[in-house]
């Protein structure tokens, strides 16, 4: 059996050496596209004057990068910053909403809660039923043309946010719609109880299509829950 001889071995190392040399020459944007391996090569800086080293390179690569994750970072601990204070005032807010001792108290207390925590310009509430309530709460008939308008426009239990045009603006807020520029139109469902929960800001960006509504539809969950207990006591 013959041995084969260094002299007589394949010369595979350097040819695959070449194939990659020759490969990065026709392809000089590769490591700029595939940056995580550039920062894991190891090249001797020895650049000459006026020219920009690959080492070099790879620092400026890795400060890009640091730059990014430090701005994700940010933007993470700003989230969840807001998010603790948010939950802060939900607490603060489901503790007045039930030390309300009647319909008309929980009511005062939902419109001055959402102004004084949560910034509402206007707050409105509609309860839709066909019941007699107290004085000076907001009911429409079910058979009400602003009670169809609400439900063709707001159906199910999704909250709406947005820029309202102005006929839509002043089928929820009714006189106080002037000057309003975005709203927050929250469903509330919490059989018998069916309504409508509106918060609307003069300031166009404050409500968007775009922004996440879990908050909100949790805000109206409660809302509903705590309006359906103060009208089972009403009906008592």
């Amino acid at each position: 059996m013959s041995r084969q001889t260094p002299e007589s071995a394949p010369d595979t190392p350097a040819t695959d050496e070449q194939q990659v040399l020759d490969y990065l020459r026709a392809n000089p944007a590769l490591l700029r596209q595939h940056r995580d391996l550039l920062a894991e090569l190891d090249i001797p800086h020895d650049a000459g004057e006026g020219t920009t080293s690959l080492i070099e390179y790879q620092v400026a690569v890795l400060r890009e990068e640091t730059r990014d994750l430090s701005q994700r970072l940010e933007a993470l601990l700003t989230v969840a910053r807001d998010n603790d204070r948010l939950a802060d005032q939900l607490h603060r807010f489901t503790l007045e909403l039930l030390a309300a001792e009647d319909l008309e108290h929980v009511l005062v207390a939902l419109r001055d809660g959402l102004r004084q925590e949560f910034r509402a310009d206007v707050v409105q509430v509609i309860l839709i039923t066909d019941e007699s309530l107290a004085a000076g709460v907001p009911t429409l008939a079910l058979d009400d043309p602003r009670s169809e308008q609400l439900e063709a426009h707001f159906p199910g239990d999704a909250p709406v946010l947005g820029n309202l045009d102005d006929t839509l603006m002043t089928l929820v807020f009714d006189d106080q719609a002037d000057d309003l520029a975005s709203a927050a139109i929250i469903p509330m469902e919490e059989a018998p109880l069916r309504g409508f929960l509106a918060i609307g800001s003069r300031d166009a960006d404050r409500y968007q299509e775009d922004q996440g509504t879990v908050f909100l539809g949790q805000l109206g969950a409660l809302a509903a829950r705590i309006l359906r207990r103060s009208l089972a006591g009403t009906r008592a």
